[in-house]
């Protein structure tokens, strides 16, 4: 196996200059950075319907983020504590905790259709799949994911697209094992920001769902910012304000 995969790596250099591996490590630089904080707007399109949310989002290292809901005033004050495999909500009418784990990180968040796990996990793509270029255009890279053996992951197989100029990913078609496409992924507008191209409009539609998708807009963004251990804990969690 191990000779097949070296004669493969030296081929993609050969054929495309750079490896699939280097362009997904270039993609997870630009994506996942040390922290971040910013101000994100939710936009829920639903069979001709619109529905905005707003929220202030704080996140160390893969899995380690804090979520608070701004607005509309029926959401104010539910918040999101992910720490590791685990994810508390505070939900604020009810005074109560609830705690999520496993499979349950893949059910959407806010009648939206992106997931707990889509918004709040930031494990970088090189550490869950192996990569290859299919094929490779005048300004695109299209790369094929494949979870490596024994990641456990909402979505098996990925094809993306990866800009060659900047290597922000544009597209992202999100796959189960049986090959069915669940979700797909695209990169609207991306700014400079201490080195890296970040994403700040992106849109998410639920291929399960019919007449759905999503839009995050992103803004105020601060890359690598000093964040207190404090906040995410569940003292934060369950403070009101």
């Amino acid at each position: 196996m191990k000779k097949y995969l070296i004669i493969y790596l030296i081929f993609s250099i050969f054929l495309f200059g750079i490896t699939a591996e280097e362009i997904l490590e270039k993609v997870d630089y630009n994506m996942t950075p040390s922290s971040i904080k910013y101000d994100g707007e939710m936009i829920i399109h639903k069979k001709n319907k619109k529905f905005v949310k707003k929220m202030k989002i704080q996140a160390v290292g893969k899995n380690l983020a804090f979520i608070e809901f701004i607005s509309p005033p029926r959401d104010k004050g539910t918040k999101y504590l992910r720490n590791g495999d685990n994810l508390w909500i505070f939900l604020p009418k009810a005074d109560r905790t609830v705690k999520i784990s496993g499979h349950m990180l893949r059910q959407n968040m806010m009648g939206s259709d992106i997931s707990y796990e889509d918004q709040t996990d930031r494990t970088h793509l090189t550490d869950i799949y192996n990569s290859e270029i299919l094929k490779e255009t005048e300004g695109l890279y299209t790369l094929r994911l494949v979870a490596k053996e024994g990641e456990d992951t909402a979505y098996y197989m990925r094809v993306i697209e990866v800009d060659k100029e900047n290597y922000v990913l544009k597209n992202s078609k999100m796959y189960a094992m049986s090959g069915k496409l669940l979700k797909e992924f695209y990169v609207d507008e991306i700014i400079r920001i201490k080195g890296r191209y970040y994403i700040t409009k992106f849109r998410m539609e639920d291929k399960i769902k019919k007449g759905s998708y999503t839009e995050l807009l992103l803004s105020d963004i601060v890359i690598d910012p000093d964040i207190s251990d404090s906040v995410f804990t569940l003292r934060n969690l369950e403070r009101r304000n």
